[in-house]
Parts: C-alpha cells; sequence; structure tokens
C-alpha cells in the first residue's frame, strides 16, 4: 500500500463511491453535489478508475444524455488514482462485505483516504466494513458535511 496521502493544506481525504458520484450527477442540489462543491476548499476528493466506469456505465444505463457533461464537470473536481485493484486486497474485502462492493472498499483501503464517502448504508456501514478500512471513516454526505 501506498503512503498517506498528503495534501498541500491537509484537506481531509475523501475516497467517492459510485452511489455518491452518480447522485450527484442526477442531483446537482443534494448533499452529494455540495461534497463537490466544496472540493478543493474543504475536501480533496479521489476516486478510482473502477468508480469511473462505473458510474458512466449506469448514467448511460439509467439517465438522460445530458448528465455525462455534468459527469465530466464532475471528474475535474477530484484526483483519479492511478493505482490498480489489488486481487489479494479484494479477496479479503470479500469476508468483510458483498462481493459487488469488495473492489471499491479495497480501494479505498488501499487509497488510505480520510473517508469512504458513500450512500450504501446496507453494505458499506457494518462493523467488518468499518474494521477493514480502520484508519478510514464511512461516512454519508449527511454525515461528512455536518
Amino acid at each position: 500500500m501506498g503512503q498517506k496521502r498528503q495534501t498541500i493544506n491537509r484537506l481531509p481525504t475523501v475516497f467517492i463511491d459510485s452511489s455518491v458520484f452518480f447522485t450527484a450527477v442526477n442531483s446537482p442540489t443534494g448533499g452529494s453535489s455540495k461534497v463537490f462543491s466544496l472540493s478543493r476548499e474543504k475536501f480533496y476528493l479521489i476516486t478510482s478508475k473502477v468508480v469511473l466506469a462505473e458510474t458512466e456505465r449506469n448514467i448511460r444505463k439509467k439517465l438522460l444524455s445530458f448528465h455525462l457533461d455534468r459527469f465530466f464537470m464532475l471528474v475535474n473536481k477530484l484526483e483519479v488514482l492511478e493505482q490498480l485493484p489489488n486481487e489479494k486486497l479484494i479477496k479479503k474485502a470479500e469476508q468483510a462485505i458483498v462481493k459487488k462492493d469488495a473492489v471499491i472498499l479495497s480501494e479505498a483501503k488501499q487509497a488510505q483516504a480520510d473517508y469512504l464517502l458513500t450512500l450504501d448504508i446496507k453494505h458499506f456501514k457494518t462493523k467488518k466494513a468499518k474494521k477493514f478500512v480502520m484508519p478510514t471513516q464511512i461516512v454519508t454526505p449527511k454525515e461528512l458535511l455536518q
């Protein structure tokens, strides 16, 4: 795993998952969008190529074409990590979360962010998932903004 991220002003580093990203694209006035609007001011936003691909695929499948413009605009507000998914870490994450979310949980751990931002409370806000990514905290946009 890499070193703990150092940002210029040491803003909290926030790993954005696909549920938050999709919601920010779809709802410009909600809490997920608010996090993006505060990026570089209050938060340093990061995500992975896997999250970008999943979010773009869901936008193309479920939303309208103009939503893609918003998606690409929001991509410019964060750092896309160059890390590749770590297969060993994904296997370990599968012990803490459902298989389909294991890659996201493992990438958040690998990124060593201060926060993993998600709207998927059912799968991510469990004791096992929280323990797996420690010291990263798993929060919703509402919790992050408070």
